[in-house]
């Protein structure tokens, strides 16, 4: 029982270790930065794009966000690493980062530039000024905050000087990598390479193919592409790479769960004095040290391959020699170079150096030489060979033996891949955009990322652009099963793109907000302020989502459009005409035009009374609001205006349906009560029903604000003096109120100012006669109409 226990516990816990990685490497953020530089003038590569492209491709399979470009000038090409180091600053703290160079690549006095392909290198002077330096790169990813680093220059070519000019390095130069970093060159420190025959680079292809292998460290990762390459090339060509990760660990693919299931196979670690020549040789290569490379001298002087070794070993010990003088960069250690190397390739920059440290140029008969540290001491009698015939020696040597299967994987295992890349890649689609190869399927045993992004090409004609290549296909993991032996490559779809496979549509511009004026890159910590560019995953389906636009059209829209009061206003009358009543049947009829077409300046002012009166009172506000309003008072005339305060009574209190429905049943006598509006003000239950309306006009009459109600009937202010105490009876207006209807169509001139003198002049002009009446016995017999003035 206690056995049980144990392996159970151990069982848990291996499994939640085993989750606990795959999430972390499944949600761990990635970015890579690619360029491919071929169109130089006078210069052009064949394979340098195209290499670019290739690899792209393969990191975007891979879950990388590739920001890419293609034949930069110098400008265009610092605008593009910004872009990329702006977004490499929001990365994660278990972030990983990879940069890709391919083009030419010059080394001056220690320093690895790439050239922009409108640089123009006449002298040695000229490299600093017109090359990209790559230890500014390095320096400034050093402050992100991505846990692992990949900086790659496929840049070892051989860039020819004009005549006459001062000689420089050939290759690139040996550097050593910061902490959390790994630096990749194409080619060994010093020896430079040529362009292959076929579509893309041995050195790019050997990349992709083992990129692609899944859960293979990143380390072991560039191992086996020296071994691919050399092996391709014929050991023409032997990549190098140093690397400082510590204990980060980084897998560009992680295994599937049937191939994590089964236990890796363990690599037996074998002596190079105890295996034959051929696999001794594969394994120095594959190790790339100056020791390893020693002991297969030490165990195989006279081999045929012993040569070709010898070369390695003594252009390595030049680089590592050449490294630690510049990193010391003092008389003394320029004097011991040039005691070392009077004739090496860096001859020339340790001149220079002492020049512009103001030392002679000869090395004294007498000084303290500079001790290299970690440097093995020459092997007596078998390190005879000097650096300047490392190349020559390198191209005369026989062609290695082919590396054992426990060291490299069969080149033709990987089917789709081999399939993809014997294709030339279509044309670019775009200036500054890469070739563009098909879409590389998952590999098999390889777990999917959890989400591809589409490439960026900042520098375009049209500017930043998205690239929306194609989502990379998930392999059938049954596949090469007995029933299924051979995998077969299903009919390639229709590209959507004319002759691109690899794009589902055309490039997408980039909206992107002006560059800051000033950006500070020296403060601590990860930058707070967002990229320019922004990120745009590849979406798992292409059609558009159809409930994206569903809830577009809310069920307040059409509410919003008549403004939210107007929901409580009479002007929709119309739409709340259904109450049960027979009577609303007529009404509806007089409401359009009264409110919203004769009166719209009190209808637009309503939404404030009707809310805060009852609805006995909204009837009244119109005549009150008549001096409210001076730029309308040229509506209708008097007598109209005595029906459509009853017709918006009907039309106001409507949005209180449940006082008004209980009321409407009862209509007494809507004809009678425009007659008796002011015979009966003491009566209190009228004005809660919708019918009465004039008779609840009295009852709120005797507020102040209701007096000057009295006045409406004033059609013949305009006549004489002596008709004003007879407007003391409006009775006989409300029935010239009732022919309105035929009068709003065409209101007479002389009804209409005479809202207006209530309006525009305040209660003494336009008062009533219960008001004026003390004042009224003063006036008239002082003038009378037709008489002189009384003198008092």
């Amino acid at each position: 029982m206690y056995h049980l226990k144990r392996a159970i516990v151990f069982a848990v816990f291996a499994l939640t270790a085993f989750a606990g990685s795959v999430s972390a490497a499944s949600a761990q953020q990635r970015l890579a930065l690619v360029i491919g530089q071929s169109a130089y003038e006078g210069r052009q590569l064949a394979t340098a794009a195209n290499d670019a492209g290739l690899i792209a491709q393969t990191l975007t399979s891979a879950g990388f966000e590739v920001v890419q470009g293609r034949d930069l000038n110098a400008n265009d090409l610092r605008n593009v690493v910004r872009d990329f180091l702006d977004k490499a600053q929001t990365l994660e703290s278990d972030g990983a980062v990879m940069v890709y160079l391919s083009g030419y690549g010059i080394q001056l006095e220690g320093e690895n530039y790439l050239l922009p392909v409108d640089a123009r290198i006449q002298r040695d002077v000229d490299v600093p000024m017109e090359g990209f330096r790559l230890s500014d790169l390095v320096r400034s990813l050093e402050r992100t905050p991505a846990k692992t680093r990949m900086v790659v220059a496929d840049m070892a070519r051989d860039y020819a000087m004009p005549a006459g000019s001062e000689p420089i390095a050939r290759g690139l130069a040996l550097v050593e990598p910061p902490s959390g970093f790994l630096i990749a060159f194409s080619s060994a420190p010093n020896i430079t390479t040529g362009d292959a025959p076929g579509p893309y680079g041995h050195y790019a292809t050997a990349l992709a193919e083992t990129i692609r292998q899944p859960g293979v460290p990143v380390d072991e990762v560039f191992n086996r592409v020296r071994l691919r390459t050399h092996e391709t090339t014929k050991g023409l060509q032997t990549p190098w790479h140093t690397a400082n990760l510590g204990n980060a660990s980084f897998v560009f693919f992680e295994p599937s769960e049937s191939a994590s299931a089964a236990p890796p196979p363990v690599r037996q670690v074998r002596r190079i004095e105890d295996v034959p020549a051929e696999e001794a040789y594969n394994i120095a290569v594959e190790r790339d040290t100056i020791q390893d490379y020693q002991a297969f001298l030490r165990r195989y002087p006279d081999h045929p391959l012993s040569r070709r070794v010898s070369a390695l070993l003594a252009a390595r010990r030049e680089a590592i020699v050449w490294r630690q003088t510049v990193r010391r960069n003092t008389n003394e250690a320029y004097w011991t170079y040039l005691r070392r190397y009077p004739n090496g390739p860096h001859a020339a920059d340790s001149r220079r150096r002492l020049a512009r440290l103001s030392a002679p140029i000869a090395p004294p008969p007498v000084f303290d030489e500079f001790v290299y540290e970690d440097l093995p001491p020459p092997l007596p009698d078998v390190e005879r060979i000097e650096v300047v015939e490392v190349v020559t020696i390198i191209r005369d040597a026989p062609p290695p033996p082919p590396p054992p299967i426990y060291l490299l994987p069969d080149y033709e295992e990987d089917v789709e891949f081999v399939e993809i890349i014997r294709e030339p890649p279509p044309p670019p689609i775009l200036v500054g955009v890469l070739p563009i190869p098909a879409p590389f399927p998952v590999p098999r045993y390889a777990r999917p990322p959890r989400s591809y992004y589409e490439p960026i090409a900042p520098v375009t004609p049209r500017g930043p652009v998205f690239i929306p290549v194609a989502r990379p296909p998930v392999r059938d993991p049954l596949l090469g099963s007995p029933d299924r032996p051979q995998w077969q490559r299903a009919p390639r779809p229709t590209p959507v793109v004319p002759r691109q496979p690899g794009l589902t549509a055309q490039p997408v511009p980039i909206s992107v907000p002006a560059r800051p004026s000033v950006v500070n890159p020296q403060a601590p910590g990860p930058r707070t302020e967002q990229p320019r560019l922004p990120s745009r995953p590849i979406p798992i389906a292409p059609d558009a989502r159809p409930g994206a636009d569903r809830p577009m059209p809310p069920v307040t829209a059409p509410g919003t459009r008549p403004q939210p009061p107007v929901a409580a206003r009479p002007e929709p009358g119309p739409v709340r005409l259904p109450p049960p009543d027979g009577q609303p049947a007529a009404r509806p009829q007089a409401l359009p035009p009264a409110p919203s077409a004769q009166r719209p300046g009190v209808n637009a002012e309503r939404p404030v009374a009707p809310r805060i009166q009852p609805p006995g009172a909204d009837r009244d506000p119109p005549p009150g609001m008549r001096p409210q309003r001076p730029a309308a008072g040229n509506d209708g005339p008097a007598a109209p205006r005595a029906r459509p305060p009853e017709e918006n009574f009907q039309a106001m209190p409507r949005p209180q349906r449940p006082r008004i429905e209980e009321e409407r049943p009862r209509p007494a006598s809507p004809a009678a009560q425009p007659r008796q509006p002011q015979l009966e003000p003491p009566r209190a239950v009228q004005p809660m029903r919708p019918n009465p309306p004039p008779e609840a006009r009295p009852r709120i009459a005797p507020p102040e604000f209701r007096q000057p109600a009295q006045p409406r009937p004033m059609p013949q202010p305009m006549a004489p003096q002596p008709m004003a105490p007879q407007r003391m009876a409006p009775q006989p207006m409300p029935p010239q109120a009732r022919p309105a209807p035929d009068f709003r169509p065409s209101p007479p001139p002389q009804a209409r100012p005479q809202p207006m003198a209530p309006m525009a002049r305040p209660a003494p002009q336009a008062p009533q006669p219960q008001r004026v009446a003390p004042q009224a016995p003063n006036q008239r017999p002082q003038c009378l109409p037709g008489r002189p003035c009384r003198p008092e």
